[in-house]
């Protein structure tokens, strides 16, 4: 039986350290449970490996004295077979591992895929990330190791941020995005977040004229709205000037229309946009805004269903390969402000800052000078290249478009 074999294995302190993020409490039933919870106390505690003898003394004695004769004498019985079983070789222990392991995984996605069957709300990214999270918890040795020549690691840098901005001040401190990458944007109602996304993908040298399938999930306003939004901001015409410069609009529009698409998406959950991101691979999406896409679950709080969103849409952008962009409001704290942190989320404690690779929160005080065009970019987390302040630059509302 291999449960009395990864026993005995995990009694050594080498063994048990090189796989216990592989071997759950889950994955061992009934008495090899119990004795697992022992061995983790144990080992958790000393320093050294655990004999036979000293587990069964541990399990009674000290972590479960008020176990009972009958239980005792049964406990006695298998610890004298787990003596008398042999151990594998290294090879064998690591397929013993990798079967418990896929046991376990393949156990809890058919318990919730049964629960769908019975009614449950579907939310398949709960079995996505279960199998994301087996992968990820394989042995080192069977993981891509990170190269260690330094041409081929400034190369993959490069495409972890290949699409660069076209903002000077963030281009030059920041670099760019790329796949993988969770950005956050937030600022208080019509300060300019969706005009700050359109200047960054449409705005002349932005993510679509780089070459980025950018594709932008709208259940702010119509989409058809942000798409003219868009054609302004590359063009240069506004709303008013591009009936009577028509032409000219087609053949500089048609130079990225085919890179950039808006959807509609009021009723979208989490799983429509990753099945989309599946079948049409684009390298930036955009969510504008993050906090209304669905997500299914029950949730205490408003935070642990936001931290859910992020956590879904981080993996989106792991899964997919892509960027993800998400928009969303800032609290009242945020309010006639330029300076502003990302604990100024609207509805979050830690949760949605906790996922992004980036966040840029954008500040103003147009309440009180609605003239002010100036706004602030607060860059208040940074894991791409560390670089934290406060620039400030101009948006034109017209066109949709920030200069610096």
């Amino acid at each position: 039986m291999i449960e009395k074999q990864i026993i005995k294995l995990l009694l050594g302190k080498k063994f048990y350290t090189q796989y216990k993020g592989q071997i759950t409490r889950s994955v061992l039933q009934g008495s090899f449970g119990s004795l697992y919870d022992t061995i983790q106390k144990a080992h958790d505690k000393y320093d050294a490996d655990i004999n036979i003898d000293e587990l069964y003394s541990l399990h009674t004695t000290v972590y479960n004295p008020a176990i009972t004769r009958a239980a005792k004498e049964q406990l006695s019985e298998l610890i004298e077979d787990i003596k008398e079983t042999q151990e594998p070789s290294k090879e064998i222990a690591d397929d013993i591992v990798k079967i418990l392991s896929e046991r376990d995984v393949a156990q809890r996605i058919a318990v919730e895929a049964t629960e769908i069957f019975n009614g449950k709300p579907a939310d398949f990214n709960t079995i996505l990330s279960m199998i994301e999270k087996y992968k990820t918890g394989l042995p080192a040795e069977k993981l891509d190791a990170v190269t260690n020549d330094v041409v081929e690691l400034l190369e993959q840098l490069n495409v972890v941020s290949k699409w660069q901005f076209n903002l000077t001040v963030l281009k030059n401190n920041i670099g760019g995005i790329g796949p993988g990458n969770l950005i956050i944007i937030f600022a208080r109602p019509e300060t300019g977040k969706t005009a700050f996304w359109v200047s960054l993908c449409s705005a002349p040298n932005g993510f679509a004229e780089q070459g980025a399938k950018v594709h932008a999930f709208i259940n702010e306003e119509p989409a058809v709205r942000t798409q003219m939004r868009a054609i302004s901001c590359f063009t240069g015409y506004n709303r008013e000037q591009i009936p009577e410069n028509i032409e000219d609009t087609q053949v500089e529009w048609a130079k990225i229309k085919d890179n950039i698409k808006m959807i509609d998406t009021v009723d979208w959950s989490l799983d429509d946009i990753d099945s989309h991101c599946e079948k049409y691979k684009p390298d930036i999406i955009i969510i504008d805004q993050l906090d209304k896409v669905n997500v299914k679950g029950t949730f205490a709080r408003t935070d642990e269903k936001l931290r859910a969103v992020y956590t879904g849409a981080r993996e989106i952008a792991k899964r997919r390969n892509c960027a993800v962009i998400a928009i969303s409001q800032a609290s009242a704290d945020a309010q006639n402000r330029n300076n502003i942190s990302f604990d100024m989320m609207e509805n979050s404690k830690t949760g949605k800052a906790a996922e992004a690779d980036l966040i840029i929160g954008i500040g103003s005080n147009i309440s009180v000078d609605p003239s002010d065009r100036s706004r602030t970019l607060n860059v208040s987390k940074n894991k791409i290249t560390g670089w934290h302040d406060d620039p400030t630059c101009v948006i034109n509302k017209y066109l949709s478009k920030y200069t610096d």
